[in-house]
């Protein structure tokens, strides 16, 4: 069970299945105790696609999120296989962390999600959370466990995408090469501009928590933490990457309901 006060999970012998349902894909977990054992990317949400994860073994229960519109036949179809264990995280959701933000209803379940995630692995620190899919989002807990919210600006692929769509010749450009310090090419140039500028927010946004909220570890989750957490380390900068963060905060969302009696 969750327990507020040390924020952990203990590991009783129940499988959990956590899915985050993103902008462009969503990311399904099953997890055992705080150990992710399955995992899954899915681009086209259905009950199929899940099939492989909820025929793994008994499943005790599942913490759902999405940032867009949900199935209501989908939802329907699994809170059925579940005999009723499904937690959809909304705005009224019971959360074990705080929540200081002015417009909670527009207020992203997934970054929530990875704020929770975020304060089980670390509780007492002050914690700068960036995930960066779609787009990049930077998000400040207190040493308190409390979300103080952040910033929100277009993702990597975004970016080397709005590039060559709003110009006549700069050619579409991936994440995938060389990132150099300075480009050598085009491609190259595109490419450092975009990752480094990524990089050189989320610097400024950490250095900004530090000095404001006292936050001492930065944490990095989504498609491209693991790019931005090596170009961070140039600068001497040593991120925590995490590619199942926010799972990991839903989780623990699902099991303080758990215990609370809300599920």
């Amino acid at each position: 069970m969750y327990s507020a006060k040390s924020g952990k999970i203990a590991d009783d012998g129940m499988r959990i299945l956590t899915i985050d349902q993103g902008n462009s894909s969503a990311k399904a977990v099953v997890w055992e105790g705080n150990e992710p054992v399955i995992s899954a990317r899915i681009f086209e949400m259905s009950i199929e696609e899940l099939l492989p994860l909820l025929e793994s073994g008994e499943i005790d229960g599942c913490a759902y999120c999405s940032v867009g519109h949900k199935d209501a036949k989908f939802m329907e179809t699994l809170r059925r296989m579940l005999e009723g264990r499904l937690l959809v995280l909304t705005p009224s959701t019971p959360l074990p962390i705080g929540v200081r933000y002015a417009s909670c209803s527009t207020l992203g379940n997934d970054r929530v999600a990875a704020a929770a995630g975020a304060a089980l692995l670390f509780p007492g620190e002050g914690l700068l959370v960036a995930d960066a899919g779609t787009a990049l989002t930077l998000d400040v807990v207190d040493s308190e466990g409390c979300f103080r919210g952040g910033n929100i600006s277009p993702g990597l692929r975004m970016r080397f995408t709005s590039l060559h769509e709003a110009t006549d010749r700069l050619p579409e450009v991936t994440e995938e090469g060389d990132v150099p310090t300075f480009g050598y090419d085009t491609t190259t140039a595109i490419r450092a501009g975009v990752a480094m500028g990524m990089t050189a927010e989320i610097r400024y946004a950490f250095e900004a928590a530090r000095r404001l909220y006292g936050c001492g570890r930065l944490l990095l989750t989504g498609n491209d933490a693991t790019l931005l957490s090596e170009l961070l380390k140039r600068d001497g900068i040593e991120g925590v990457a995490d590619p199942n963060l926010v799972g990991l905060g839903l989780l623990s969302i699902f099991r303080y309901n758990l215990t609370a009696g809300a599920i």
